[in-house]
């Protein structure tokens, strides 16, 4: 794998999202980057990475679930 690819499917992997003018969120431009070929990889990063947060959250939350949570508590 080169080193661009990698750099793009680590990229996909944070819970974080932009949002557009309305509120919703936006998938991430390195998603929208990757062959199409890749973007299996890129859903296992991300759920590799929801399994290590939900691993130290003291709660078992994934940043993920805690971004909801702030979201729906208008935070």
């Amino acid at each position: 794998m080169n080193e661009e690819l990698e750099l793009l499917l680590e990229s996909t992997a944070c819970a974080f999202r932009e949002r557009d003018m309305n509120g919703r969120p936006m998938p991430s431009p390195s998603w929208l980057d990757l062959p199409a070929d890749a973007r299996e990889a890129a859903f296992d990063a991300q759920a590799r990475t929801r399994d290590l947060e939900r691993a130290v959250d003291p709660a078992g939350f994934s940043g993920t679930v805690r971004a909801v949570m702030m979201r729906l508590m208008g935070s």
